[in-house]
């Protein structure tokens, strides 16, 4: 064995040492992660919170996720669904719903303007700002759930020099092996590393609960800066960022139940979710191949060729570690759980290279019922 040979194979080795260790202790952090962030949270704010709700459609006003929101036991809690006015002719065969929830929460729609060539979530939040009666803001994707407790830990998190308070969204209840898959995508590969990032002491921008201060938006410039922005939410943390607040996150998490899925929604979503990852943070991004199970597993054929090792026992070592791993946590976690799931991360981990690549080549983006051209983008 000459020395090159031999350096290669241990910097091989050492690579597949780290991928484990990283998936092993990204895991431990993210069943640590509850506990940390509340300790940390002591200083947070109080007091009443406007809900901002963009919606595509009326209709959603009335989904299982905004009827929970309505009831939620939080004082002086406000709720305002925005949607284009474009679907104003709609308005009448589908009304706000007065009567039916809001046991606690004041809930009001507004028809916003639309606004040419913006992101078509923040251009539906632009007039929601102005017209919210706290000086809290909670923006929220309209399947985003809050289970109790929620809004509570968000606010205790809001503390001196935060300006922006996350929570990582949990997918739940999957009715068919699709929604399962996009469940190893949502909690025990992203929301795994997100909450190992939180129990680190970091945060990041993710949309599907966001809470901040009306007055620390404006300072920084209001949502006008991002109009352009592709990925949203991050680009409102680097926002915040800009004026020395940094992003947190909740020690509480979200929901979002899945039900059933199809295939290609699938691939769309987090096709979208990758494209932003490339533009918002490139860095992270480039990494993402080199963090996997294919990686680990090219790692173990470089450490057996070049070190003369058997190289089955260390690809079998790598194909049980992974689902392992994140079933563990999925049970620990109570997340969705079941004999299925272990064929579903192994499913993710083959097609995450090929998603990668399709992020790094796309120069278009699909979002909803349009197509945002990327380049010019951020």
């Amino acid at each position: 064995m000459t020395v090159l040979a031999g350096l290669v194979g241990s910097l091989a080795g050492l690579w597949w040492v780290a991928l484990v260790s990283l998936l092993l202790g990204s895991t431990l952090l993210a069943l640590l992660q509850p506990a940390l962030a509340a300790r940390r949270a002591v200083a947070g704010e109080r007091g009443p919170i406007s809900v901002l709700v963009p919606l595509r459609r009326i209709e959603e006003t009335r989904s299982e996720a905004n009827r929970k929101l309505l009831d939620l036991d939080y004082p002086g809690l406000e709720v305002l669904f925005s949607v284009s006015c474009k679907q104003a002719e709609d308005a009448a065969s589908h009304p706000p719903m007065e009567g039916e929830g809001m046991k606690r929460a004041r809930a009001s729609l507004l028809f916003t303007t639309p606004i040419p060539d913006a992101n078509p979530k923040i251009a539906n939040l632009v007039e929601s700002v102005e017209a919210a009666v706290h000086d809290l803001l909670l923006i929220k994707d309209a399947a985003t759930i809050l289970p109790p407790g929620a809004l509570a830990a968000m606010t205790a998190s809001l503390a001196s020099g935060v300006g922006l308070v996350c929570a990582v969204p949990v997918a739940r209840r999957p009715a068919n092996f699709a929604a399962l898959l996009e469940a190893s995508l949502v909690n025990t590969y992203g929301g795994r590393l997100l909450l190992a990032l939180s129990a680190l002491g970091g945060g990041a921008g993710i949309g599907a609960a966001m809470l901040l201060r009306r007055g620390d938006l404006q300072a920084a410039g209001g949502l006008s800066a991002i109009l352009d922005a592709v990925a949203d939410d991050h680009a409102l943390a680097k926002l915040l960022k800009g004026k020395g607040l940094r992003p947190v996150f909740a020690s509480a998490t979200v929901d979002q139940d899945l039900g059933s899925r199809q295939p290609g929604e699938i691939w769309q979503r987090h096709l979208r979710w990758a494209i932003c990852r490339r533009l918002e943070e490139p860095l992270a991004f480039a990494a993402e191949p080199l963090t996997g199970l294919p990686a680990a597993c090219l790692a173990a054929l470089a450490v057996a060729a070049f070190l003369g090792l058997p190289a089955i026992p260390l690809l079998v070592l790598s194909i049980f570690l992974w689902p392992t791993a994140e079933c563990a946590l999925a049970w620990r976690k109570g997340w969705p759980l079941s004999p299925a799931m272990p064929f579903a991360v192994l499913l993710r981990e083959a097609i995450m290279p090929a998603l990668w690549l399709n992020a790094l080549l796309a120069r278009r983006l699909a979002w909803g019922s349009a197509t945002i051209a990327l380049a010019g983008r951020r």
